[in-house]
């Protein structure tokens, strides 16, 4: 009996087919993950190297299960998850509005502080004012939303993560760290007194529910069988892998120049900032592109996954007015707070918090979902998958509490 032999792709073949990952890269990979890894260099040098390493791990365990019900099911999570349950309608109307609300809250407190972030590396690097970069950057990003999808903007985020991947690791590499501290600092053996907040905000810059409700939908949109497992799973490895270590980059960048020097990390610029000193003008030009780049691939990236997201749970067309209203939405929101000069900081911590509050919720449906036997089949989770599964929910579960009581401490104070 002859057996069609499968198609061994090529790295080549590999590289020129990823996309819907690095969407979910481009959005991470933003200010708040500058502002919070900066942060953690300065306190704690590279002593929390271990929890970035951590949060990339659990996010790709989630995407690769979202991936996964996308690819097999064609659904999305909403729809997976509510194919698990008997009650279809009410579980779907509860779904779609747990899923909306999340949506809506996390993308505008994103988009705020990217905005915010982004025009702010413009304004320091061209000289401009802040109202004015902030139009700028935001004139760019509502453009690209409104005009793009997730299929044709895959290139422009896979371009952008490479430029911050080459950025933040040259001037990593510029500031001559002390590696074998760096290596030490991926054993959490002793986690300094203090860290607990930073150590749950590096976390939860990095895993983030929308982005992850995205990826099953524009792996759905992009593949389908189980032939493309592979190309789906390479997608993530290599994208978040990218991810990841521009994130231990700038703790590692910042840890080296600042640690102990009780600098205060109030915005982004800080590690632009911190470069001149070390390595020149010019590093600290290099340092702002890195900024702009993350600014804006991320104020792209979050009203696209609105945009795409809200399309697909509401059968809307993809690039249709009601999805570019909503897409564009978040930009306007964002640049005007980017206009006004508002403190990233605490519009950062803002999205944080809503992110963190429903995360668990979306690790939830997700493990409901791939744990489906009549709707993924052969596909569905086994133990050693649910055991991931389980620890990265259980960790989204820990943010989620923690984002509920911060919440309560913030309205007391008020």
């Amino acid at each position: 009996m002859n057996k069609k032999k499968k198609h061994k792709k090529s790295l080549a073949e590999k590289l020129k087919n990823m996309g819907p990952a690095a969407i979910v890269t481009s959005a991470f990979v933003g200010p708040g993950t500058i502002t919070t890894t900066t942060l953690a260099g300065v306190n704690f040098k590279y002593s929390l190297l271990w929890a970035i390493l951590f949060s990339g791990l659990s996010l790709v365990v989630l995407m690769e299960m979202a991936g996964r019900i996308g690819i097999i099911s064609n659904h999305d999570i909403a729809e997976a998850a509510t194919a698990s349950f008997s009650n279809k309608k009410v579980a779907g109307i509860i779904i779609k509005s747990i899923i909306v609300v999340t949506l809506f809250a996390t993308a505008f407190g994103l988009e705020a502080g990217n905005l915010i972030g982004g025009s702010l590396g413009v304004a320091d690097g061209a000289n401009l004012p802040q109202w004015l970069s902030a139009l700028i950057l935001g004139g760019v990003a509502f453009y690209a939303v409104a005009v793009g999808t997730a299929k044709t903007l895959e290139k422009l985020m896979t371009f952008f993560v490479s430029l911050m991947g080459f950025i933040f690791i040259l001037t990593m590499i510029l500031v001559l760290p002390n590696y074998g501290e760096v290596l030490s600092g991926f054993i959490p053996t002793n986690i300094p007194e203090g860290s607990g907040v930073n150590i749950i905000a590096l976390i939860g810059t990095t895993l983030i529910g929308i982005n992850i409700l995205m990826h099953a939908t524009t792996t759905a949109e992009k593949w389908q069988g189980s032939e493309h497992l592979e190309d789906a799973n390479f997608d993530i490895y290599f994208n978040v892998g990218k991810g990841t270590i521009i994130s231990l980059a700038i703790i590692i960048t910042s840890g080296t120049v600042l640690y102990g020097s009780g600098t205060d990390v109030d915005t982004p610029l800080v590690f632009s900032q911190m470069l001149e000193p070390t390595l020149g003008s010019y590093a600290r030009i290099i340092g702002n592109i890195g900024i702009v780049a993350a600014g804006l691939s991320s104020a792209i990236a979050t009203p696209l996954i609105l945009k795409t997201v809200l399309a697909r749970l509401f059968r809307w067309e993809a690039n249709g007015m009601k999805a570019r209203i909503t897409g564009g939405s978040a930009v306007i929101f964002g640049s005007i707070f980017a206009a006004i000069g508002t403190n990233p900081t605490q519009i950062i911590v803002f999205a944080s918090a809503i992110s963190g509050l429903f995360l668990p919720i979306v690790a939830i449906l997700i493990m409901i979902a791939a744990n489906n036997k009549k709707l993924l089949q052969e596909y569905r989770n086994n133990l050693f998958q649910n055991i991931l599964g389980g620890i990265a929910t259980l960790v989204t579960l820990g943010l989620g509490i923690n984002s509920l009581l911060n919440f309560f401490e913030n309205l007391s104070q008020l």
